[in-house]
C-alpha cells in the first residue's frame, strides 16, 4: 500500500487527508478505515481529502464510500475535497450516496466542504 491518511476531529467531524499513491485494493481500505474512524469518534460528518492521493481514477467510488455497505454510512454527511480536474467524476457517486442513506458533495475548497458539512448541524 502506498498511500497515508492523517485524521483530525474538529468541531464535531472527521477530517481524513489522505496522500500517496491509490489502487482499487487501497481505496477499499482507506474507506473501511474511514468509517472505523467515525465510528470511534462518533461523527458522521466527515471532509475526505485527496488533493495529494495520486492515481485514483478508478477508486474515487470507493474512497467516497459510496461503494461501502449502506448500512455503515447511512446518514453521514461526506464532503470529498478534489481537484477541479475530476470534478465531473463525482455526479453518479453522489446520486448513488442519496440511494444509499447518506450526502455527498464534492468540493474544491476544503473551507467550502468545512461550511457545507457545518451546515448539518450536530
Amino acid at each position: 500500500m502506498g498511500c497515508r491518511i492523517n485524521y483530525a476531529v474538529r468541531d464535531g467531524m472527521l477530517r481524513a487527508e489522505i496522500s500517496g499513491r491509490s489502487s482499487g485494493h487501497d481505496a477499499a481500505w482507506i474507506a473501511r478505515n474511514i468509517v472505523e474512524q467515525a465510528d470511534q469518534q462518533t461523527v458522521n460528518r466527515v471532509l475526505i481529502d485527496v488533493r495529494r492521493l495520486h492515481d485514483r481514477l478508478g477508486t474515487l467510488g470507493t474512497l467516497a464510500m459510496a461503494a461501502g455497505n449502506p448500512g455503515e454510512v447511512s446518514g453521514y454527511r461526506v464532503a470529498v475535497v478534489d481537484v477541479l480536474e475530476y470534478d465531473r467524476y463525482y455526479a453518479w457517486h453522489e446520486a448513488a450516496a442519496r440511494l444509499r442513506g447518506y450526502m455527498l458533495r464534492c468540493f474544491t475548497s476544503a473551507a467550502e466542504a468545512v461550511s457545507w458539512l457545518r451546515s448539518a448541524g450536530n
